[in-house]
């Protein structure tokens, strides 16, 4: 059946093609409507009363769908999500207070994509059988016009390159495995995920035939695949340094390699015998390029040198000044002349005397310079791709892009106007020259570092470098700047409430002056500023600084526990700051400060002598010193609604106190130490992880073990309540187990905390892959997904979801569930 403009913008025909025939059918129907319809083709979308569309609405809808492409696969159900958070933020009249550049899709007269995607969800809302559903509140990171392709890897992507023939894309990234990459450059496809180089990639390089490919890192090592079937042919291990850059020669035959130990070699590709190897440069090497001949080859070097080797014979043959390293140099197709980056510009140089010509190129600084063909050059600046007359110097064409703070690579395709650019956010971009770049998201500049709040609680602070931003569980989101006087890198805690927000800071002086800075966060504004005499230092010097302050808010929001300095926790009345306690321990670094549930003491750890010892709130008395597991946390838990506290211990004991009466207990049902603790909130039940990958259930009354649940890998967190027992392991599960049987229940792939499974209305899985979402109400079935996988989520009152990206890295989501 041929479909045109009103059928392929109706979402339950998209949701019928996308079921029926999977997600290649769909785009095969798009591509076939995209063929037949003329330019100027319009239509009422929807179910005919929406917003005019046109074939370009077709191609962003194309586009849109190959972003969600993987999710789409595994869960066609989010494909109104998808489309949904997409286009409502492309063309939007409120996306522009988004982006860097005032002019953008939004400014267009025949702006109508996110009408049609406002008119989609007034259909679904009117005939109430849609599916749960996660709404973005802030525009998503791919670009639906400007980008033709956004390659998404799990790091930083260093480097990419073209095939011979255009029609494959290679990459390399900062992964720790499978860092080599092969893409279907027309499609976005991953055909080929390369896996042997323990480093970062630095170089790639095909052969002329595209039979095989090569790649440089960081272990000293370069390699050489088969670019089909993806088998390492050959590994060339201990050069002397990172390898660099990598080509091969115009036959096929020989592969060169520079790195940073000032060594070029050259290989015989069919043996992976080392056959030459070139010296003279007195810095790194950082690029390689053979003379269409064969018979030379250039390399350029942080030394502020080209040299021109003899191939044959390994002697100099020219040595070209520089002003700066020499980052890329690239032999005309006719091999007349040799271009490569210098200070300012690009200097070219004929081949027939080895001599510079004339001034620099170019505008500018450029990281990479490309023939295109016998007279036109492509180079790359750290903000913009050029096309550059190589003789007359003309600027032909510029495409800018944003900026990354990272020295970025780039490859044209050959025969076309296609070129991919590599990326710090985990992505490789396929653009066109001549086409308009996409706006710029300002939230580009702000990559998340952490997130501070807490599961089912009213705020979150995102927190930037220069920037951060406060986001309630209503949805707004405001910025507000970093305070120089913040301790950086160390926690901040959200009062029960969400009204105030604390964190330590640091005033530089002699010694510097340290404390607690209470934020309202209605406000935005600092509201207290908390602090305390300095403890009477031993000898003549001051207190060693502290790698980690932590800092807590009693239940009720009424005090505030803090560390300043080594062996003592401060504590102090809200709403005047007056300093209630100074409560001493050993001399040392404390790594956990915590209120009991009902607010009646103190809990403070002490690693270097793992040891727990808990203070009375209301006298400031020590009342428990004991022994702890303190590696990678404290192994310790308290009942929420009895006076009941646990300990974990080497051997499999588990110590229960009774903090009313000072009375303690020990429980054992093994030899093993014991990692992580939770209570029932009533404290008849304590459950205990050992490092004997099995978790044990006692009762606290009688002392009696009641269950012994073996894991396939180390639990290490677990929560009870409401009958279930939940666990998280070390292999990215969460398990969900009847707490009166024993018996388990479910098996999930992904990491949730097991706290926020049990309280939580909603929760999450988080794994290499997308996020699943899940509700109290049904645990084991997700409600929906999300593309991204997420490094780390907070889901606040009223399902409002933060988030920090994994696979887009540090990006910041701000969404909203809606159950159904």
């Amino acid at each position: 059946m041929a479909h045109d403009l009103h059928t392929l913008t109706h979402l339950p025909t998209l949701e019928d093609l996308l079921r029926d025939e999977g997600l290649d059918g769909l785009l095969a129907a798009l591509d076939d409507a995209l063929a037949r319809l003329p330019a100027e083709a319009r239509a009422r979308g929807g179910d005919g009363d929406g917003p005019e569309v046109s074939p370009r609405t077709l191609r962003i809808l194309r586009t849109a769908l190959q972003r969600d492409a993987g999710l789409l696969r595994d869960h066609p159900e989010t494909l109104f999500q998808g489309l949904y958070n997409r286009l409502r933020w492309f063309d939007a009249p409120d996306a522009a207070a988004h982006f860097q550049e005032e002019q953008g899709p939004w400014s267009r007269p025949d702006a109508h994509l996110h009408a049609l995607a406002e008119h989609w969800r007034r259909e679904r809302a009117a005939q109430g059988t849609g599916r749960p559903w996660l709404e973005s509140l802030l525009p998503l990171r791919d670009e639906l016009e400007g980008v033709e392709l956004a390659l998404r890897h799990e790091a930083q992507v260093l480097q990419v390159a073209y095939s011979p023939t255009g029609d494959r894309l290679a990459t390399g990234s900062w992964a720790d495995e499978r860092n080599v990459l092969v893409w279907d450059a027309a499609t976005g496809e991953r055909l080929l995920a390369l896996d042997g180089h323990e480093g970062e990639i630095r170089a790639l390089a095909w052969s002329p035939d595209g039979a095989r490919l090569a790649s440089g890192s960081r272990d000293h090592d370069a390699r050489l695949w088969d670019a089909r079937t993806g088998e390492l042919l050959h590994a060339m291990t201990g050069q002397e340094g990172q390898v660099t850059a990598v080509a091969f020669s115009p036959d096929g035959q020989v592969l060169a390699t520079g790195n940073l130990g000032w060594k070029v070699r050259l290989f015989d590709v069919a043996s992976g015998e080392k056959e030459r190897t070139f010296s003279g440069h007195m810095q790194s090497v950082l690029t390689l390029a053979f003379h269409p001949s064969g018979r030379w080859l250039a390399s350029g070097s942080s030394d502020n040198t080209v040299r021109v080797w003899d191939v044959e014979t390994g002697a100099e043959v020219a040595r070209l000044e520089a002003e700066t390293s020499v980052d890329s140099v690239a032999f005309s197709p006719d091999g007349e002349w040799l271009a490569f980056t210098d200070f300012d510009g690009i200097a070219l140089a004929e081949t027939r005397g080895w001599t510079r010509q004339g001034p620099l190129r170019g505008q500018g600084r450029y990281s990479s310079v490309t023939w295109l063909d016998a007279h036109r050059l492509g180079l790359l600046s750290f903000n913009r791709v050029e096309v550059l007359d190589a003789r007359g110097g003309d600027v032909l064409h510029t495409h800018p892009y944003e900026s990354d703070s990272h020295q970025r690579t780039a490859s044209f395709q050959p025969g076309g106007t296609r070129f991919a650019l590599s990326g710090a956010d985990g992505r490789a971009c396929v653009s066109d020259l001549t086409a308009p770049p996409p706006p710029t998201l300002r939230a580009g500049q702000r990559r998340v570092q952490g997130l501070w709040g807490h599961p089912g609680g009213r705020v979150v602070v995102a927190r930037a470098l220069r920037e951060s931003v406060a986001i309630d569980s209503g949805g707004r989101v405001r910025p507000f700047p970093v305070d120089p006087e913040e301790a950086f890198g160390q926690p901040w805690r959200d009062s029960p409430d969400g009204a105030r927000m604390a964190y330590p800071t640091r005033k530089f002086g002699r010694p510097p002056l340290l404390g607690v800075r209470v934020l309202d966060m209605e406000q935005l504004v600092p509201a207290l500023d908390l602090t305390a005499p300095p403890l009477a230092a031993s000898g003549t010097g001051h207190a060693p600084p502290l790698d980690e302050r932590p800092v807590a808010f009693s239940p009720d929001g009424r005090r505030v526990a803090a560390v300043l300095e080594p062996g003592a926790v401060r504590v102090w009345h809200l709403p005047g700051g007056a300093l209630a306690h100074t409560l001493r321990g050993p001399r040392g670094p404390i790594d956990l400060v915590d209120f009991t549930p009902d607010g009646a003491h103190v809990v403070a750890s002490f690693p270097e002598e793992s040891r727990l010892l808990v203070f009375s709130l209301a006298s400031g008395a020590r009342v428990l010193d004991t022994h702890v597991i303190s590696n990678p946390t404290p192994a310790w838990a308290a009942a929420r609604a009895a006076p009941l506290l646990a300990v974990g211990q080497d051997e499999g004991a588990l110590e229960l106190f009774d903090l009313s009466t000072g009375q303690g207990r020990t429980l054992r049902g093994g030899d093993s130490p014991i990692i992580g603790l939770g209570f029932t909130d009533d404290g008849t039940r304590v459950a205990a992880c050992a490092m004997d990958w099995r978790v044990r259930v006692f009762d606290t009354r009688t002392g009696a073990l009641l269950h012994e649940l073996p894991h396939p890998s180390l639990a290490f967190a677990v929560a009870l309540r409401d009958g279930l027992l939940v666990t998280r392991a070390n292999d990215l599960h969460t398990r969900i187990f009847d707490l009166e049987t024993g018996a388990l229940r479910a098996d999930l792939d992904g990491g949730s905390e097991p706290d926020d499974v049990t309280r939580g209305r909603f929760w999450e899985l988080l794994s290499d892959g997308p996020v699943s979402f899940h509700s109290k109400l049904d645990p084991t079935t997700p409600l929906t997904w999300f593309e991204d996988s997420l490094e780390e989520v907070l889901i606040l009152q009223d399902g409002l979801v933060v988030g920090r990206g994994q696979t887009v890295k540090d990006f910041l989501y701000v969404l909203r569930l809606h159950p159904a």
